[in-house]
């Protein structure tokens, strides 16, 4: 079985390390002990998963762990009936250019994302390239791939099932959310598209999938000829979609945080769109809403462009309304600032809507803003 350490190593030589801190490079392998480093969390075991050490989205179902792979590729299934004793049972691949670095698991059913392996098929030098240019544009090598979502019945522990396949032709999916239920919210790239846009799919009959809806950031759709909204080095793409009732938060990276009505899934309006860049970096990953409060804490991608610095900041903000602009930036540094406006925003326009409503301006809603006490 790998060791942990021979498992860093064979992640590093992929660059998925190169983002650490140089202090945390520096630190020699002597100064981690063999049980890792944690507070108030205690190491029970670990795996290799099959010799496969990578991983980006871990779902458990039935005492068994899915583990879906960015640069191994495919989904491995680890028995987790002894969780001190983790044991690879089953892998799956969808081919050598496929990843499936994503999941989602509800009802013993699992989706997964299928699109173009970047890491075999973009032309990026650097970190840069990743951050700064659309997904259309990078694509520089040719090679076979899966694009669109797998469904799998996992009802027996330990096997995978494929039982439906929707297509989407393009580079393929980069994250999907779906809790359990009818629909399945969905970042994905099309052709025509130059980056991943939001889709919606209708999972009622769940071996017959369908797109029953899609939106995107005006400047996206390049084949029906719209321009780029933002300027060069700036990349507008829908990470992923997190839904609280019938709310959205949509993270576009450098396209900032849309908030979305989806009672009707078939048919998403824009409540708001909220952009901290400028002047806070962009990169906007995940917006999450945070249970019991009226309350959205934003992620950001960590990058190498000089315009990410500070590096490790978050974003806490009230569920943005129509117009409001009301923010508390917390930095790696301690330094808390808060800063409120109301302003119009610019509209967005629903996929294949040729207009749109601004909605009327609220009352402004200030936000304390609060160090946390150092330990």
């Amino acid at each position: 079985m790998t060791s942990r350490r021979e498992s860093l190593k064979a992640l590093a030589a992929f660059g998925s390390l190169a983002s650490l801190p140089h202090s945390a490079k520096a630190q020699s392998e002597a100064d981690i002990p063999p049980q890792g480093i944690g507070h108030r969390i205690r190491h029970v075991s670990y795996s290799d998963q099959g010799g496969r050490p990578d991983a980006v989205q871990v779902m458990v179902n039935r005492r068994h762990v899915y583990v879906g792979h960015m640069f191994s590729g495919g989904i491995t299934i680890l028995d987790a009936a002894d969780p001190r004793q983790l044991k690879p049972v089953h892998y799956w691949h969808p081919g050598a250019l496929t990843r499936t670095h994503q999941l989602q698991v509800a009802n013993d059913i699992l989706l997964a994302a299928n699109g173009a392996n970047i890491v075999a098929l973009q032309s990026y030098d650097n970190q840069r390239g990743y951050f700064e240019n659309n997904l259309a544009d990078s694509m520089t090598k040719q090679g076979k791939f899966r694009s669109g979502l797998s469904i799998h019945d996992v009802s027996k522990p330990g096997e995978l099932r494929e039982i439906a396949f929707l297509e989407m032709p393009g580079l393929g999916v980069n994250r999907s959310w779906w809790p359990g239920g009818r629909y399945a919210y969905v970042s994905a790239h099309f052709d025509g598209f130059t980056d991943h846009i939001l889709c919606v799919v209708d999972l009622n009959n769940i071996t017959k999938p369908e797109i029953v809806s899609r939106w995107w950031l005006p400047g996206m759709n390049r084949a029906a000829g719209e321009k780029p909204a933002l300027p060069p080095g700036r990349r507008a793409a829908l990470h992923h979609m997190l839904t609280s009732g019938d709310r959205g938060y949509a993270s576009w990276r450098d396209g900032g945080l849309t908030v979305h009505d989806i009672s009707d899934p078939r048919n998403p309006k824009l409540l708001s769109h909220l952009n901290w860049s400028p002047p806070f970096p962009g990169g906007t990953h995940t917006a999450l809403p945070l249970p019991g409060s009226n309350l959205v804490a934003r992620r950001r991608t960590r990058c190498r462009s000089p315009r990410c610095r500070p590096r490790g900041s978050a974003t806490i903000a009230p569920h943005p309304g129509p117009s409001a602009r009301t923010t508390c930036t917390r930095t790696v540094r301690g330094r808390c600032k808060a800063k409120t406006r109301s302003s119009r925003p610019t509209t967005m326009p629903a996929c294949g809507s040729s207009t749109s409503r601004t909605p009327s301006r609220p009352k402004r809603s200030p936000i304390g803003c609060r160090r946390r006490p150092r330990r």
